[in-house]
């Protein structure tokens, strides 16, 4: 009886089999046969944990052949476990520049500087998502608009990201069709104001600070926003008829905008579906 082997899948087959595999574990199947390894160095996924900087050359080796070979990146996740430098930050850059380049769906970039990353804004018409954490967007607040175009980004997540009240607001305005945001801890956001997002459905805010936060989304379906007991944040809400779900902690509510009645609200409400 002949006996099965990894070779008798189809090529086709074992490009799914691989691309649904994180990077890691689709590495591991490359030694089963010439066809599992060009799988493997064409998945669309990459994901990279970065200590040293011997690390670095390794992704940059990857990076440049990806580039080189025009190969399709559904998925870009770095994170950096090293101190930033400028000559560091050009290189993610770079990186960067060819995931969108080469197509990528979805960004997700975790950095732990000493000094936080300057997370360039994509240009990008395929880009569904960018989570950001640890990452400066402050120096793009001075300059124009022009060049932030995701048209197509359905989550952004913000998470101990340095911006200021007008780069959010610019960064909203150039993706209209937002779905999921969710903004964690930011360095120098005072406000956040959510007012003509016509896709939104789910909201999660957290903050240590008391900030204003205003949202009039007749799309919205879920809102989560957690403040601090001693400094909370201020939640103006109206026009969500379609509210399914509703989870606060430790905020101030606007209950009344024409007595500007505000309730402290130090307990978590769901109201049942």
């Amino acid at each position: 009886m002949e006996r099965a082997t990894a070779d008798i899948i189809p090529d086709c087959l074992i490009d799914k089999i691989v691309s649904y595999l994180s990077f890691d574990k689709a590495a591991q199947t490359s030694i089963l046969s010439k066809a599992w390894l060009l799988a493997w160095l064409i998945h669309p996924n990459l994901i990279f944990s970065i200590h040293y900087y011997k690390d670095m050359n390794i992704v940059n080796k990857i990076m440049e052949r990806y580039r080189d070979g025009k190969i399709p990146i559904d998925k870009f996740t770095f994170s950096i476990l090293m101190s930033g430098s400028r000559e560091v930050f050009l290189v993610i850059d770079k990186w960067l520049g060819i995931a969108v380049q080469n197509g990528v769906k979805d960004v997700v970039c975790t950095g732990f500087f000493r000094t936080l990353y300057p997370f360039p804004i994509l240009t990008s018409k395929s880009l569904r998502e960018l989570v950001l954490t640890d990452c400066d967007l402050m120096h793009l607040s001075s300059s124009s608009s022009h060049g932030v175009n995701c048209d197509s980004l359905e989550k952004l997540s913000l998470s101990g990201v340095r911006l200021d009240d007008n780069m959010l607001q610019t960064l909203l305005s150039s993706c209209p069709l937002i779905v999921n945001f969710v903004v964690e801890d930011c360095i120098g956001l005072e406000n956040i104001e959510l007012l003509r997002l016509q896709k939104i459905r789910s909201v999660s805010i957290r903050t240590k600070r008391n900030r204003y936060v205003k949202i009039h989304a007749p799309t919205l379906e879920h809102l989560f926003c957690f403040g601090a007991l001693k400094d909370p944040p201020t939640l103006d809400i109206a026009e969500c008829p379609n509210l399914k779900s509703l989870e606060l902690s430790r905020v101030k509510i606007y209950i009344m905008r024409s007595t500007g009645k505000i309730w402290n609200w130090t307990t978590e409400f769901v109201p049942p579906k």
